[in-house]
């Protein structure tokens, strides 16, 4: 009884942390859609939950959820699509990028393999939740990020390519869940969400 309840309370806490930074990162306050995202935490933990008892399943549950994330953002904050997709990638790469530091700084030598079902693998969650939820913050305190005023993709290479990258990103995590390489799947992340940051930088500068 008490692993499932486990499992959803610090999960839900990881997603919401990492719903907060997607938006804070641009200049978007959580509190108006807190609700909404704290509803579709749930929701996507328990389809995580439940596909960790499929093996052949559980390495689909990051992509889904990702893209959860992203339908979120298209109906609750009304975000366009494909803008939602690339933040809602880039949120979760950049939480991952930042939860692997913490696993290697703070808990060093921990069973990698049992995080998911261990009280280690809690603490690795709320640290690194309370660590985003404190660069959320910052973010917005000092209006640090990039405008909310999202425009319309059109069918520019530059604008392809971002749909290429969401796509093989996404393809990438997944194969890097199935196969269990911890450190691959970081330096992946790392590097699409580097690729994401430099095109929205891009963007800003040219607004």
């Amino acid at each position: 009884m008490w692993e499932p309840v486990r499992f959803l309370l610090f999960s839900s806490i990881e997603t919401m942390s990492a719903f907060t930074l997607m938006l804070a990162a641009f200049r978007i306050k959580v509190k108006d859609f807190f609700w909404s995202g704290l509803f579709v935490s749930l929701f996507m933990n328990l389809q995580s939950y439940l596909l960790r008892g499929e093996t052949n399943l559980a390495a689909f549950a990051p992509a889904i959820s990702t893209m959860i994330f992203a339908f979120l953002l298209v109906v609750v904050v009304k975000i366009p699509a494909m803008w939602a997709a690339l933040i809602a990638v880039l949120g979760t790469f950049v939480y991952t990028v930042i939860q692997f530091v913490i696993l290697k700084t703070l808990f060093a030598g921990v069973d990698t393999t049992t995080l998911s079902s261990s009280i280690e693998g809690s603490l690795l969650q709320l640290v690194s939740s309370m660590v985003v939820f404190g660069i959320s913050y910052f973010l917005l305190k000092f209006k640090i990020g990039f405008t909310s005023e999202f425009d319309n993709f059109t069918l520019q290479w530059a604008n392809i390519g971002v749909v290429v990258l969401i796509v093989l990103g996404l393809l990438g995590s997944t194969l890097m869940f199935y196969l269990n390489d911890l450190f691959l799947l970081t330096i992946h992340m790392a590097i699409v969400a580097i690729l994401f940051l430099y095109y929205a930088i891009k963007k800003e500068r040219e607004e």
